[in-house]
């Protein structure tokens, strides 16, 4: 099996779904205890999260994630309902995070563009196919894509 991304790229994937903009007020007012709360939580959930899925993945090494994990496990309808979960997650979770941002971003420029249903729609289908073609490119480039935002978008304005 060919490597697709290194260790850097898949540490800053995992940096852009923990350490964002939005949690660095939280981060700034816990102060230096909140190290100790990201370790346990690593601890506690992110390794035995990699060791599972490494486990699962070792165990079942067919293309299919999650599905075929849970297939193997409990059974085909089972597969169905663990990828459906996962699916339906995104299908709301994603434009309510892409309209939230939308109407931040609207507040910037014009705050009455935050309660236009056209602005609000087409903000969240052009980001939304956008991010769906960059990943028919791969792993590969999706990855660049999140260093390169997790590096300007997170850690420079930490830093200044």
């Amino acid at each position: 099996m060919t490597k697709k991304i290194g260790v850097f790229s898949l540490a800053m994937m995992n940096v852009a779904v923990i350490a964002s903009l939005r949690i660095l007020p939280l981060m700034a007012h816990e102060g230096l205890s909140l190290i100790v709360f990201f370790t346990l939580a690593g601890i506690f959930f992110l390794v035995p999260s990699a060791l599972v899925s490494a486990e699962l993945a070792t165990g079942w090494p067919k293309r299919g994630g999650v599905y075929i994990w849970v297939k193997e496990g409990l059974g085909s309808p089972w597969g169905f309902v663990a990828i459906w979960l996962e699916w339906i997650q995104n299908v709301f979770w994603y434009p309510i995070a892409l309209a939230f941002g939308g109407a931040c971003l609207a507040y910037v420029y014009n705050p009455d563009l935050a309660h236009n249903k056209v602005y609000m729609i087409g903000l969240i289908l052009i980001v939304y196919w956008g991010a769906t073609f960059i990943n028919l490119f791969g792993i590969k480039r999706s990855s660049i894509i999140s260093t390169v935002g997790v590096i300007s978008g997170t850690i420079f304005p930490t830093l200044f």
